[in-house]
C-alpha cells in the first residue's frame, strides 16, 4: 500500500487550509494513535504503523466540509480568510458529502489503497458491525478518545458526540447503543495487551 509520508500530510493541510482548530485535533490523534499503536505492537498486536501514522494524521483533514462555520462555540477560534474562503469553496464542491468521503475522493488518485480506509471508516460512523481494516478500527476508537486536543475517557466523549450529532445520529438511524458497545468492547480489547488503564492513557501519552 502507497500512503502518503507525514510532509505529504502537512501539505494536504496547508494546500486546504484545514482550519487551526483541525488541525491541532488531527495532530493529538495523530500523537496518541502513534505512542498507542506502538506499546501494542510489542505486544504483537496486528497494526501496521506505516498506515496509522499517516491516517491519524489525516482521519479528519476534511471535517470543514460538513462544518457550518469555523468560529464561535464550541470553537472559540477565528479563522484565517484564507481558511474561511476554502471552507466556502469546499462546502459547495462537496455539498452533502461526509468528510471522510471527501478525503477518499481527494486521496484516491495518488493513494488509492491508503484512499479505500477512509471509505471504511465511513462505513464505520453508520455501521458499527463493518467488515475493516484493523487499523480503521483503531483510529475510529483513538478518535473517539480525543476531543477537540484533550484525551478524555471514552464515556465523556460519547456523551459529546450524542449531544452534538444526536440529531444526524437518529436520522440516519444510527444504532447508537450498538454503536457505543462496539467502542467499549474494542478499548476492552487492546487495553487488555497493555500494562494500564484506558483512564490513563492521557497521563500515559504526556510521559
Amino acid at each position: 500500500m502507497t500512503v502518503p509520508t507525514l510532509s505529504d500530510c502537512q501539505a494536504l493541510f496547508t494546500q486546504y487550509q484545514v482550519p487551526g482548530t483541525v488541525r491541532v485535533h488531527c495532530q493529538t490523534v495523530h500523537k496518541v494513535a502513534v505512542f498507542l499503536a506502538e506499546k501494542l505492537v510489542t505486544q504483537g498486536y496486528p497494526l501496521d504503523l506505516q498506515i496509522v501514522r499517516p491516517f491519524s494524521l489525516l482521519h479528519d483533514f476534511m471535517k470543514a466540509v460538513v462544518l457550518e462555520r469555523l468560529d464561535g462555540p464550541p470553537y472559540n477560534y477565528i479563522p484565517t480568510p484564507e481558511e474561511v474562503q476554502k471552507h466556502q469553496q469546499l462546502r459547495q464542491q462537496y455539498a452533502g458529502k461526509s468528510e471522510t468521503y471527501v478525503a477518499y475522493l481527494i486521496l484516491k488518485e495518488n493513494y488509492p489503497e491508503f484512499a479505500h480506509l477512509f471509505l471504511e471508516l465511513d462505513e464505520l460512523t453508520r455501521n458499527p458491525a463493518a467488515l475493516v481494516r484493523e487499523e480503521t478500527k483503531f483510529i475510529h476508537y483513538v478518535d473517539w478518545r480525543v476531543l477537540g486536543n484533550k484525551v478524555v475517557p471514552l464515556k465523556e466523549r460519547m456523551k459529546y458526540i450524542y449531544k452534538r450529532y444526536g440529531t444526524w445520529i437518529r436520522r440516519n438511524k444510527i444504532d447508537w447503543p450498538a454503536t457505543k458497545r462496539e467502542q467499549q468492547q474494542y478499548e476492552k480489547k487492546i487495553f487488555k495487551q497493555l500494562s494500564f488503564m484506558p483512564e490513563e492513557l492521557g497521563k500515559q501519552v504526556l510521559l
